[in-house]
């Protein structure tokens, strides 16, 4: 390291720039300059390693060139190493206040000198070494950050999924979802219940219906496929297309960081699909589940209905049976008193057993339908 560090030497008194390039020349490249002015001209125009700056100076001292260079963003990192005869306290303090990073005294010792700018530049190796650490942890924090930020919305996604009561609800969530990632789309769900499409912000358009038409018919392949600079889900019940999602990240010679941010949206994307699917299965489940409970009922309304006509029917007939014997029984007792034949009596008596007969052959007819329903009845109560 320190064959090639670059060393500005600044003195206004030559003798004391000769004796300083003859100690660090071997070592290091070596530049000089005699004035603070000279200095800041250097600085801003090449980059330097360490400077080794005299205190006392006309025009601007060792002090307020330090102060300067440490206020320019270009130089502010370079450490500095005051060189002045006065070695006090006070003079020190003054230049730890200016932003030097050690102090030297005139006459300068070369041992020492060496020392000081040794370990001044390996300092300054180990801060960049840790500079550039720290710089690679916050990057990742950041990066670790953003994935848990990420994951948030996901798991914000399944919670706000236990309260969609319809397939709108569910596309609505998605949606939701899709814009915390700064992404949008259009989203079709088909379920047992109904069919429903969305853009978030009303019905598909033509094109977009055409989009999830082509993302439907793709049976083959992966459920995740790029669409040019955009990327399709195809789940099935759920498929969702999303813009400006690519997939395609290397051929679209994109930075890491943006290209890891992609992939990871894929990934995070794929995950509200498989969500919405499962609670697309559930709405299913629960609309089957009242289906089944309102056959049941209606099954037990025609059971119910089916028991009373029976029962009417099965009374009707006895009570028509037992009117035709007591009409049978009095107009057998009126022969009497009427003083009819015995040939007008059998007479009516045929009469009215004809008629009698007719109506029981109707009510048997009736009793044929009344076992059917019975059947029935034992049918309905099995599967009620």
């Amino acid at each position: 390291m320190s064959e090639t560090s670059r060393v500005l030497l600044v003195d206004d008194d030559e003798l004391t720039l000769q004796m300083l390039e003859a100690t660090l020349e071997d070592d290091y490249q070596i530049s000089s300059v005699t004035s603070g002015a000279e200095a800041l001209a250097r600085c801003a125009a090449e980059s330097f390693d360490l400077i080794v700056l005299d205190v006392d100076m006309p025009g601007l001292d060792g002090y307020e060139t330090c102060r300067q260079l440490k206020a320019d963003p270009a130089s502010a990192e370079i450490p500095v190493i005051f060189h002045s005869a006065r070695t006090s306290i006070d003079e020190r303090l003054q230049g730890y206040a200016a932003g030097g990073a050690d102090y030297l005294p005139k006459p300068f010792d070369a041992g020492e000198l060496i020392a000081k700018i040794g370990l001044v530049l390996s300092n300054r190796a180990k801060q960049r070494e840790l500079s550039g650490q720290l710089e690679e942890t916050m990057n990742a924090v950041l990066s670790t950050a953003d994935m848990m930020g990420e994951a948030g919305v996901v798991l914000e996604f399944q919670r706000q999924l236990g309260s969609c009561a319809g397939y709108a609800d569910v596309a609505h969530a998605v949606f939701d979802a899709l814009h915390r990632y700064g992404l949008e789309g259009c989203v079709r769900i088909q379920g047992k219940g109904e069919l429903f499409a969305s853009n978030g912000r009303g019905p598909c358009s033509a094109l977009e219906n055409s989009i999830l038409d082509h993302l439907v018919s793709q049976k083959e392949g992966q459920r995740i496929r790029p669409l040019g600079p955009h990327t399709g889900f195809a789940y099935g019940s759920v498929v969702l297309f999303v813009r400006n999602l690519r997939m395609d990240r290397g051929a679209s010679m994109m930075e890491r960081s943006e290209s890891e941010r992609m992939g990871r949206a894929i990934d995070n994307v794929a995950m509200l699909v498989e969500g919405a699917i499962v609670r697309v299965a559930a709405l299913d489940t629960e609309l089957a589940s009242r289906d089944l409970a309102d056959v049941r009922h209606l099954v037990s309304m025609t059971r119910g209905a089916l028991t009373d006509i029976s029962a009417r029917s099965h009374s009707q007939r006895m009570e028509i049976q037992h009117a035709f014997e007591e009409l049978t029984e009095e107009v057998e007792l009126s022969f009497v008193k009427l003083g009819l034949t015995d040939d007008q009596e059998n007479f009516l008596s045929s009469i009215i057993k004809k008629q009698a007969a007719k109506v029981m052959a109707s009510l048997d007819q009736s009793q044929e339908v009344e076992q059917f329903l019975g059947r029935v009845i034992h049918k309905l109560n099995q599967h009620g």
